[in-house]
């Protein structure tokens, strides 16, 4: 389990791991990220918002944090040739993979997002991590790579997958910031 500052302390460089380890398997085409940045919203609240195009396929997405389920959160728009998908039908049939997706109001930006529901996130997340050996990273970072695996863009679209190295014992210990 993290928290809010735990999650804006580390967000930036998160982002720059997952970005630097992020491939698209088992398909010839190539992708490419078009914008990413972090922001802070109000007082206390960051976001990261990163754009990848696939062919004609367009995904942008942030990753926040949730207070009342204290896990991060996925939310994503999607655009076939730069034409926003408004259609829930047309997203979810684009949304092929194994996590739950609805048409929600993005919690901080106010606007209609496809969220994957965070329900079950935080036991899940606390199982996969209960036996995980020594990090690399701190385990903030640790526990939003396990994350991302589980609910970020490779649970939508499971052509992209993230495998950071950083679940390899090192003698640097984990400490949470």
């Amino acid at each position: 389990m993290i928290t809010n500052q735990q999650f804006n302390d580390n967000i930036e460089e998160f982002i720059s791991i997952m970005l630097a380890n992020l491939k698209l398997k088992g398909t010839d085409f190539e992708f490419s990220v078009n914008n990413n940045y972090v922001n802070k919203w109000n007082i206390d609240k960051m976001y990261s918002f990163v754009s990848v195009s696939v062919k004609q396929l367009r995904i942008d997405f942030t990753i926040s944090f949730d207070d009342l389920y204290g896990v991060p959160l996925l939310n994503m728009r999607l655009y076939d040739n730069d034409t926003f998908l408004t259609s829930p039908m047309a997203q979810r049939t684009l949304a092929v993979g194994i996590c739950r997706v609805d048409l929600h109001n993005h919690h901080l930006l106010q606007q209609p997002w496809l969220q994957v529901h965070p329900c079950e996130t935080l036991q899940t997340i606390d199982s996969h991590l209960k036996n995980t050996p020594t990090c690399k990273y701190n385990l903030v970072i640790q526990y939003l790579c396990c994350w991302f695996g589980l609910y970020g863009l490779p649970s939508i679209f499971p052509q992209f997958s993230v495998r950071p190295n950083i679940y390899i014992n090192n003698v640097q210990s984990c400490k949470i910031k």
